[in-house]
């Protein structure tokens, strides 16, 4: 699919609405698995909580397709105009792309534009960053 394809998915499902507690539905997602199956999912911003309409699209397709391979994703908003914009996913979605399978951090593609995508370990540059200190007595 292409990026372009998949930019439109992630539009079309996005329908705003304001709640007593917060916004709902103002960001769209839309994922394709390792195994080709299409996911979406949108933001549910209510209360103390946020899910992120990328972390809702990965937990369909974790819960609906026992999948955990992220083969490529991409968020969208729409501004006040009814222009699309990409937006890069937060340091909790990609953390949670990275935390669904240790194979997405090389393999999940992450659309940033229609002609921008970049690999999931392109955003989280020092994922496996652990570094011993000396110890200090």
């Amino acid at each position: 699919m292409t990026n372009e394809k998949l930019i439109k998915i992630a539009a079309a499902v996005i329908n705003p609405k304001n709640l007593k507690d917060g916004l709902i539905g103002d960001v769209g997602c839309a994922l394709i698995s390792k195994k080709g199956k299409l996911y979406t999912g949108i933001c549910v911003g209510i209360g103390s909580n946020t899910y992120c309409a990328e972390r809702v699209a990965i937990a369909k397709m974790i819960t609906d397709g026992n999948e955990f391979v992220i083969k490529k994703i991409v968020a969208t908003w729409k501004d006040q105009n009814g222009y699309i914009h990409v937006i890069p996913p937060c340091g909790h979605c990609r953390q949670c792309m990275k935390d669904a399978d240790q194979r997405n951090i090389n393999e999940t593609e992450v659309i940033l534009d229609s002609k921008k995508v970049v690999k999931l370990k392109e955003l989280l540059p020092y994922h496996d960053w652990w570094q011993k200190q000396k110890q200090h007595s």
